[in-house]
């Protein structure tokens, strides 16, 4: 989503922000908040606290705040006790606030050449008074929408951000993650889940995806950091004649390359690539075209070629730069060499792809690849695993991942750290201690889920 320089000031502030006040029907989002004045068709609606504290956050909430830009700690300064954010139809954007002092609250909007509205209690600030004209005309809210008061119920009370979006959206965010979705052959007769195909999502004729019907997150505090959950249930249409091919949620899977990934590592993204899952993609991500240059209009089917089955990116530390690994089962591990040997070729010089030394082995089927020799013999030998790692079990264990997920990736942040202040990066002398970062997806019959912990150690 693309927001105006109003409501990406408004989105931050509600990140950096956010305090510890209840997520229960008094907090941020409750429905007899600025949910009654939001529209109820809104793409996202994003709800906090203004009150910082140092204790919800571990520290990082305050570290945020002060390397904030002046817009925001400006309309901290008059927002009142919470802010919420709603984007709307069209990528309208608008911030709800309850001014402390509405003199100062205009003062900020003249300065930065906002609209302001008063709603009861609460005063809208947009870019323009057409935003300001749809929250006046709507007709329903969102407090009257049964999905958006569904998806903060499902929400963890004691939130410090609790944030919404629509089934259309929520959709376009799981098709955008490589590894999230994988497509299968519906038989004749089968029953199934069907929704018209999104726009933008490279699917043929007769071809279904199921449906969301929102997606809600909140982040918490706990006793060793913070949390982030979000949540995406299901929710299947029937339909007199089934598609030939379904794309849907892929299953989880029990990570098999954490026996066989070096322990150590600083960071390792893990995921199960279905045949075709970067052609499912509505669009390539950013990095990948940096990467291989602006030219990718044949890169999805070179990926696929290369990328198949449990495949893991990882990096270790190494002299005189981070070793890199990938390992991926492709169904031909002799086309993969050779797809990679083309995308070397086609890719940009002054492209990293184009700077490095890749090594590269087949080893009981699977495809390896590292920036050092060293990083294929390790994968290869009797050492120490991923799945013993101290790091990463201590992490795992904190975080309750379970053995089957739809995805995960690790951050040993306590050793990565030290190796950038080596490597000349200027590092905040106030920067929390911070252990560990790991998320997962997860997958059930009824519901997609994604968990997040940042570990941060009691002062």
């Amino acid at each position: 989503m693309r927001l105006s320089p109003i409501a990406a000031l408004a989105a931050a502030l509600a990140i950096v922000t956010a305090g510890c006040a209840s997520a229960g029907a008094s907090g941020p989002g409750s429905a007899d908040g600025a949910a009654q004045i939001v529209p109820s068709d809104a793409v996202a609606f994003v709800a906090a606290s203004t009150d910082v504290s140092a204790s919800a956050w571990h520290g990082l909430g305050a570290f945020a705040l002060k390397r904030a830009n002046d817009w925001t700690a400006e309309l901290q300064g008059v927002a009142g006790d919470e802010v919420d954010v709603a984007v709307l139809a069209g990528d309208k954007t608008v911030a709800f606030v309850q001014p402390a002092d509405d003199a100062k609250l205009k003062a900020f909007a003249q300065k930065h050449d906002c609209k302001l509205r008063a709603f009861g209690d609460w005063t809208a600030v947009a870019g323009d008074t057409a935003t300001l004209d749809l929250v006046t005309s709507a007709k329903t809210h969102l407090a009257d929408n049964a999905r958006f008061v569904e998806a903060m119920g499902r929400l963890p009370g004691g939130a410090l951000v609790r944030a919404y979006a629509n089934g259309d959206e929520a959709g376009a965010l799981l098709a955008s993650i490589p590894g999230q979705l994988e497509s299968r052959l519906i038989p004749q007769g089968a029953k199934y889940r069907l929704r018209p195909a999104r726009p933008g999502l490279r699917t043929a004729v007769g071809v279904g995806t199921e449906q969301f019907r929102w997606l809600a997150a909140a982040l918490t505090s706990t006793s060793a950091g913070l949390k982030l959950q979000a949540f995406a249930p299901t929710d299947g249409l029937t339909a007199s004649r089934p598609p030939r091919l379904a794309v849907r949620p892929i299953a989880p899977y029990t990570s098999a390359l954490v026996e066989e990934i070096p322990a150590g590592v600083l960071a390792v993204i893990d995921v199960q690539l279905p045949q075709g899952a970067f052609e499912l993609l509505p669009q390539l991500p950013a990095a990948l075209k940096d990467l291989f240059g602006p030219n990718t209009f044949g890169l999805p089917n070179e990926l696929d070629a290369l990328l198949n089955g449990e495949t893991a990116l990882y990096m270790r530390a190494a002299l005189p730069m981070a070793e890199i690994t990938l390992v991926t089962q492709p169904a031909d591990t002799a086309a993969a060499s050779s797809t990679l040997d083309d995308l070397l070729a086609s890719a940009p010089k002054d492209s990293m792809l184009a700077k490095v030394k890749l090594h590269r082995a087949v080893i009981g089927g699977q495809f390896v690849v590292s920036t050092t020799q060293q990083g294929i013999d390790d994968f290869r030998g009797g050492g120490a695993k991923l799945s013993t790692d101290p790091g990463f079990v201590a992490a795992r264990k904190q975080a309750g991942m379970p053995d089957q997920t739809t995805g995960f990736a690790y951050a040993n942040i306590k050793d990565v750290l030290p190796l950038l202040a080596l490597a000349g990066v200027k590092l905040p002398a106030d920067l929390p201690q911070i252990r560990s970062l790991i998320a997962f997806g997860g997958q059930t019959e009824r519901e997609s889920t994604f968990t997040a912990v940042v570990d941060i150690p009691s002062s």
